[in-house]
């Protein structure tokens, strides 16, 4: 009986140990990534803030648990569903709670020439037949960060997923956002990353704090009034039609640069280049909206 007991936590052991011992995601690791909430935010202006947490075990799998805090400009904050990770030596898999099956995300021992075949984590699935995608490693670079040499993994895609900036990094994972969103990322979706930190390195990707934010000092425009851009594309001038004459226009780009402030309506937008900006109203009682406007 003692002897079976031993045994039983014996492997108990072994199988948490790889996860305990892992070069990737350490406790204490922590990763913030930009974000507007999908558009529904000034463009970065709110953050996800990640952290390896703690270990445990589901389905016989030893996970690490990644905790993501969505501190928004509102100026609050919200606990989403944690990321789950699993190491098996260099492969690290995303483990689905309610799939109960893992998710290969990276490998860390590939050597150029090597095809990967990766799986297309389940959040990211809608759209796509297939549930995996083919890389090549085109080159594995050494690079400083924080006087810390680590693998960058330059990657070409086989298919029509991938990274969209085509490397993943050593410790730090995807830069465009924690999992790979695709190959075309729309700019509205989370990322990129800011800062990522344990006891060994401390690395700031961007010229943002890693923990910035704009938090609103004057409240949300309300639901029932009606705000729209006109033309949108456009290539010369924009009306804004809102129910609320604008008092105040901000024009951002897509890196979240204010590039002017006016009071006229319309406003023209034809100096500007062709891609996808950022028209922030405000209203003369201090109500505002933000809305996505596409240069021709």
């Amino acid at each position: 009986m003692k002897t079976t007991l031993y045994i039983a936590s014996l492997l108990s052991i072994l199988q948490i140990c790889p996860v305990s011992g892992q070069h990737f995601a350490p406790i204490g690791a922590t990763w913030y990534y930009s974000s507007s909430a999908y558009g529904a935010a000034p463009v970065r202006s709110e953050y996800y803030l990640m952290t390896a947490e703690k270990d445990s075990v589901m389905s016989g799998y030893a996970l690490r648990k990644i905790k993501r805090t969505h501190y928004r400009y509102q100026g609050d904050s919200v606990e989403v569903a944690p990321y789950w990770l699993h190491q098996a030596g260099d492969t690290v898999s995303m483990y689905s709670p309610g799939e109960e099956r893992l998710y290969k995300l990276f490998i860390f021992n590939a050597i150029p020439g090597d095809t990967l075949t990766l799986d297309i984590p389940h959040e990211a699935q809608s759209g796509f037949a297939d549930m995996t995608y083919r890389v090549v490693i085109d080159s594995v670079l050494t690079e400083l960060y924080d006087g810390v040499p680590l693998k960058k993994y330059v990657l070409e895609s086989l298919d029509h997923f991938g990274w969209n900036r085509g490397f993943y990094l050593e410790k730090v994972g995807g830069y465009e956002w924690f999992l790979p969103l695709g190959i075309t990322v729309i700019p509205e979706a989370d990322g990129p990353i800011r800062c990522y930190r344990d006891d060994e390195v401390d690395i700031h990707f961007s010229g943002l704090l890693c923990d910035y934010r704009v938090v609103s000092s004057v409240q949300d425009w309300p639901t029932n009034r009606t705000t729209t851009l006109f033309p949108n594309p456009a290539s010369g001038y924009v009306q804004i039609e809102s129910d609320i004459a604008p008092a105040r226009i901000e024009l951002y780009d897509s890196m979240g640069r204010l590039l002017f402030t006016t009071d006229q309506n319309p406003f023209t937008v034809s100096h500007l280049k062709s891609g996808v900006y950022f028209v922030q109203t405000y209203a003369g009682d201090g109500m505002r909206v933000v809305k996505r406007l596409v240069k021709r």
